[in-house]
C-alpha cells in the first residue's frame, strides 16, 4: 500500500484539492506536494490530513 496514493484517493472522495487540504492542515500546497513527491509524509502529517478530511487514523501491526 502506498500511503500517498491512498491519501490522494481520500482527497478525491472528499472533493478536495491538495491546496484545500494543505490549507486545512496549516501548510502550503507546495510543501505538501514536496512531501508526497519525496515520500516524506510522516505519521503526524497523515493524522492531520485524515482529521481534516473527517477520518480517524488507525495503525495496526498484524503478525503474519
Amino acid at each position: 500500500m502506498n500511503i500517498v496514493t491512498e491519501l490522494k484517493k481520500l482527497f478525491l472522495d472528499a472533493n478536495m484539492t491538495q491546496s484545500d487540504v494543505a490549507e486545512k492542515i496549516g501548510t502550503t500546497q507546495a510543501n505538501l506536494s514536496k512531501k508526497f513527491k519525496n515520500n516524506t509524509v510522516y505519521s503526524k502529517d497523515i493524522e492531520n490530513i485524515a482529521e481534516s478530511l473527517g477520518y480517524e487514523l488507525k495503525i495496526e501491526f498484524i503478525k503474519k
